[in-house]
């Protein structure tokens, strides 16, 4: 798996996304029921308090005026029946008064349940709406010495409009925020219940829908890796069923396709070492045919001759030099063409494009090409010794092909920038520039028919790129080509 992919799959899972967003939707969709629901009931308690204080304002106000004209008539004592009436409203406990008062017609106290308060003109906003009011006012407000709101309602004493003075009484809410907190924390509770429900439920949907799913993005993961013999779990019929059938159909696809795959890279690779061996064949014939003539001597010498014990072993131990050269080059053949499991190890290149030269041997002289080698001391490859020798076989005969009437055949080799770079130049025609992008595919060649396969620089570059290597190739028509094969420097 790439670094990418790793840091992708190290952020939040689906199962775990799918869990906290579900459970910040509950919360917020709570939070915001609860905010409705606590709003409307503590509008309600509001409204239901406004309207009973109303009531008792001015439920009040009429015995009130009576007492405010007897007392103007001189028919009572002044102040004492009001006082008496605010008392004892005030010490009503269940109507939760904070204060109750009566102001004349100048905005004055006449009567208060604090005595204290008695000849005070109130001057602030409040006092001023009620005292002006023709009508019953309500006001809410935050008293600082309390620590929570009041409601405070006035009501006009009058009789027409004869205004005799004004009744203002406050009322505490804080029965009605002890009612709104103890609706919030119910809320809460319902919230966390609800919370709790709904996260069993989380994850149980998350087990059942999204475990298959990252299960199987688990297995995809491993998959990449390379393994085809994985398979996903199928239970049930469902849509999950199917994905996990039809993964799995896709990895047997994937694994027959591959092994057609590789069987089929293994032809095309047997058959362009086919064609290397065929190219190959004349220089080969050349050098059997060089001990097979003087093999065929031998034999009719001793034909001849073989009475004589001395001349019968010396020719003898001549067809056993020849036999054992014949032997070599044909195991050398055989080596070059066979097929085996790679087996990589540290190889001198001198020594492999030394080979590879000894079999192109007759070619070489034949067409006047001279070879130039400029490598490193000591440079070495690490390889397969097959893979190298194709490698350089491949390489060295499209040169040697692209000087028909001579040249100069260059293998230079070097490190450099912690890299081990191979360099196999010719001076032959060299390759038309709209070619050059193109001479990596399979099957391309600019060779007249029969010449070529058009898979050996395609097998080339498959090799180089086994080993994590690159390869290029820079050409000037008329001037010849450069190919240019780059190694890391732990395949040295």
């Amino acid at each position: 798996m790439s670094s990418k992919d790793k840091t992708i799959v190290s952020g939040l899972s689906i199962q775990q996304k799918f869990i906290l967003i579900t459970s910040v939707c509950i919360i917020v969709l709570m939070s915001l029921l609860g905010y409705i629901a606590i709003k409307r009931e503590t509008d309600i308690l509001y409204q239901d308090t406004a309207k009973q204080a109303k009531v008792l304002a001015e439920t009040l106000a009429i015995p009130l005026i009576n007492d405010l004209i007897y007392e103007k008539l001189g028919l009572v004592e002044e102040g004492g029946l009001i006082d008496n009436y605010i008392t004892g409203i005030y010490n009503r406990r269940d109507l939760n008064l904070v204060y109750i008062m009566v102001l004349d017609e100048t905005g004055r106290v006449i009567s208060h349940n604090d005595f204290t308060e008695y000849g005070k003109t109130y001057t602030d906003p409040i006092a001023k709406k009620a005292f002006h009011a023709n009508s019953t006012t309500i006001q809410r407000y935050l008293e600082p010495s309390m620590g929570h709101e009041v409601l405070d309602v006035a009501t006009p004493l009058s009789i027409g409009k004869k205004r005799w003075g004004t009744l203002r009484l406050g009322v505490s809410l804080l029965p009605v925020e002890k009612e709104k907190q103890t609706m919030v924390r119910r809320i809460i509770l319902l919230t966390l219940l609800i919370l709790a429900g709904g996260f069993v439920i989380i994850l149980f949907i998350t087990r059942r829908f999204i475990g298959p799913i990252m299960a199987l993005a688990k297995l995809m993961g491993e998959v990449g890796s390379g393994n085809l013999t994985l398979r996903a779990e199928v239970k049930g019929n469902d849509e999950l069923a199917m994905l996990a059938k039809s993964f799995n159909d896709m990895l047997e696809s994937i694994r027959e396709a591959n092994e057609k795959l590789r069987r089929t890279h293994e032809r095309l690779v047997q058959s362009e070492k086919l064609a290397s061996m065929g190219i190959l064949a004349s220089g080969v014939a050349h050098e059997i045919n060089n001990p097979l003539a003087g093999m065929f001597n031998c034999v009719r010498m001793i034909e001849e001759l073989g009475d004589n014990r001395e001349l019968r072993e010396k020719y003898l131990g001549l067809l056993k030099e020849g036999l054992s050269r014949i032997e070599g080059i044909v195991g050398k053949l055989l080596w070059m063409a066979r097929t085996e499991q790679r087996q990589i190890k540290a190889l001198p290149l001198k020594a492999a494009i030394d080979d590879v030269l000894a079999f192109l041997e007759h070619k070489i002289k034949k067409q006047a090409v001279t070879v130039k080698k400029e490598l490193d001391r000591d440079f070495t490859l690490y390889m397969d010794p097959h893979d190298l020798h194709q490698v350089l076989m491949n390489l060295a005969i499209n040169s040697i092909q692209a000087m028909s009437e001579g040249g100069i055949l260059t293998f230079k080799a070097y490190t450099r920038d912690q890299v081990k770079i191979l360099e196999v130049s010719d001076t032959g025609h060299g390759i038309p520039e709209e070619d050059i992008p193109k001479v990596f595919d399979p099957f391309f060649t600019t060779k007249p028919p029969g010449e070529g396969t058009g898979l050996g620089l395609w097998l080339t570059y498959e090799i180089v790129k086994t080993y994590g290597g690159d390869i290029n190739i820079k050409s000037s028509p008329g001037k010849g080509t450069t190919v240019k094969i780059i190694f890391p420097e732990e395949h040295g």
